[in-house]
């Protein structure tokens, strides 16, 4: 028999997160009581617990992103991993990371997504260009290049734009995705979520997701101390 991986995670509500992980993560139901709910999220057996409060994560790092532990996921096949994507870019799920390459052109290089479900469990689904990768070390293979900010704010920005828009388009107000009302909207939006003052924003800034990546980094190197 293929081994298979074992977690157990905490959720406020069964049947809010019956529905996340059939409806939206696309897993398969097991056995469940009064307390649990068993998963086959792609072939693993994971296990929804009811629990009076559910763990929170707390800030890590890694190349340069922040990004939630604990999480827990699946490295997928690429065929897999896009149809997730797209089905989660259909949802109204919260992302913490919209997909995206990671360590582009490095050891390693894959795309990756995170979610939150409703519990507030974080999730990572990652494919790997190379699988042989998986565990590779850059002292085998060079040392690596660092991501610029842009690339690394992006995903955090795409995210909140899928959550107060329900999608995500490059081009916000040069295209009429976003009205003025709504630049606004999503820069307060930003601004709560990167907890970064972002007052002097101007229009010609959210032009698109580019622009818009661009404007923030350089609010966020001009707060550093």
């Amino acid at each position: 028999m293929t081994a298979q991986f074992h977690l157990a995670f905490g959720v406020r509500d069964l049947e809010e997160a019956r529905a996340f992980y059939l409806d939206t993560i696309g897993c398969k139901q097991g056995r469940e009581t009064a307390s649990h709910i068993d998963f086959d999220m792609f072939g693993h057996h994971v296990v929804a617990h009811l629990v009076p409060v559910a763990p929170r994560a707390t800030p890590g790092e890694f190349d340069g992103h922040d990004v939630p532990v604990p999480h827990f996921g699946v490295n997928l096949e690429r065929g897999d991993w896009e149809q997730l994507a797209e089905r989660l870019k259909r949802s109204r799920c919260r992302f913490r990371e919209y997909p995206h390459a990671r360590l582009v052109g490095q050891i390693g290089e894959h795309d990756t997504l995170f979610v939150y479900d409703p519990s507030g469990n974080s999730l990572e689904f990652k494919s790997f260009r190379n699988p042989s990768h998986v565990f590779a070390t850059d002292a085998a293979h060079g040392a690596a290049p660092v991501a610029a900010r842009e690339h690394v704010l992006r995903p955090r920005i795409e995210a909140v734009i899928h959550r107060v828009r329900g999608s995500v388009q490059e081009g916000l107000l040069s295209t009429g995705f976003l009205d003025s009302i709504g630049a606004m909207e999503l820069v307060a939006a930003v601004q709560d979520e990167l907890g970064l003052a972002l007052a002097d924003l101007e229009l010609a800034d959210l032009a698109t997701v580019t622009t818009l990546a661009a404007a923030v980094a350089a609010a966020e190197r001009a707060a550093a101390p």
